[in-house]
């Protein structure tokens, strides 16, 4: 059998793209089974594997090959890609000189829909914060908050996973004059990736097969961003133009499977950025009542991808001795949607305050994403 597979691999190195052609996933790995499974070990999960392709019948390559899931990989990146600067609303409340105490919590459903090589997938994704403001003086307002973040990841088609979680600091600042505030923040974060691929096919040959492959893994992410708001109020409306720039840079290390029958596979390090331009016209109206202001807000807003590319990955099969590389693209990012949100500021009496913010993107080609936030703030005596 061994004899037999080599020789259908040298056979088939005439007319099938070679490894370092990017394709799908699936493409990818059909084509593939000709040139990684002579590599096999004698006697290996992988060996058996392997007869059992070439021994199963036609499309049994395709039907295989889309049964490893591989577009669960880059899929695993895709939600990298999602906002993750402080919340907006929060910086609508204004601050007495002083120290001030807060915390908030957001959640929120992820939806990947379309594409060609990346796996849709049904998501959670949930964030606590807490922090520490100080305002020296009313044009500067100076902060630092502690976050930890998680996303549950459900891919559709199979029972493959992704659940991932971060947590570290950020440091913000703002400074404002008359009606233009410019405000900054940048931070680090640690996190790990506990990813389950699930693997299920059956052939024509009647060989049904399924296995589970697991991975736990580190991951870092670094993020920034600078924005610039004028604000113009007209009794007690105010309107509110703002516009800027934010940097994200997801970093997964590299990881090798464990389980999966023969067909766990290597996934080399690879690192998601995210740079995004950002504009928003948000319309507000304050209420006096006898316990403070209330400040309902509308914010629409428009958000341009300058980075994330396709890009070609690489994995190779653990089994497999001559480390024949799989190599297949990830999606183009989408260049443009817009955001829209709806929420309320409240400012009490005795220096409490507190904010709700519903967000959702809208008119996003693949990704959906609608967030609940909340918050609250007591600037101390």
């Amino acid at each position: 059998m061994r004899a037999l597979l080599l020789a259908c691999g040298l056979a088939a190195m005439a007319f099938v793209p070679g490894p370092a052609r990017a394709q799908s996933p699936g493409d990818a790995l059909a084509n593939g089974w000709l040139l990684l499974c002579p590599g096999a070990a004698p006697g290996s999960d992988l060996a058996t594997r392997c007869a059992e392709i070439f021994a199963g019948g036609p499309g049994s390559r395709d039907a295989s090959a889309d049964g490893n899931f591989l577009g669960e990989i880059p899929g695993q990146g895709r939600a990298a890609t999602r906002d993750n600067a402080p919340d907006e609303a929060a910086a609508a409340i204004e601050l007495a000189p002083g120290l001030s105490v807060f915390a908030g919590a957001e959640g929120g459903r992820l939806k990947r829909r379309g594409g060609v090589n990346e796996a849709p997938f049904d998501g959670d994704a949930s964030a606590l914060s807490a922090g520490l403001d100080w305002s020296p003086s009313p044009a500067w307002r100076l902060g630092g908050v502690a976050s930890v973040a998680e996303e549950q990841l459900d891919f559709l088609g199979s029972a493959g996973s992704a659940d991932v979680r971060f947590s570290g600091l950020m440091a913000m600042a703002s400074w404002s004059r008359g009606a233009f505030a410019v405000d900054a923040y940048a931070g680090r974060l640690s996190g790990d990736y506990d990813l389950v691929r699930a693997i299920d096919y059956t052939l024509l040959s009647g060989v049904s097969f399924q296995a589970t492959a697991r991975a736990s893994v580190d991951a870092r992410r670094e993020l920034a961003g600078l924005g610039i708001t004028w604000s113009h109020a007209t009794g007690a409306w105010e309107w509110q133009l703002g516009t800027g720039v934010d940097w994200q840079a997801t970093a997964i290390e590299r990881y090798e499977e464990g389980g999966g029958g023969g067909l766990a596979i290597a996934v080399p390090a690879r690192t998601i950025t995210s740079r995004r331009g950002r504009a928003d016209l948000t319309l507000a109206r304050s209420w006096s009542r006898g316990w403070g202001v209330l400040q309902p807000m509308l914010r629409l807003g428009w958000r341009h991808e300058f980075a994330n590319p396709a890009r070609p990955i690489s994995v190779t099969f653990l089994q497999d001795a001559s480390g024949t590389p799989i190599r297949f693209q990830t999606d183009d990012p989408d260049a443009d949607w817009g955001d829209i949100g709806l929420g309320a500021v409240f400012v009490f009496t005795g220096g409490h305050s507190g904010f709700v913010e519903w967000r959702r993107r809208i008119g996003h080609a693949f990704l959906d994403e609608a967030v609940l936030a909340v918050g609250w703030r007591w600037e101390l005596p």
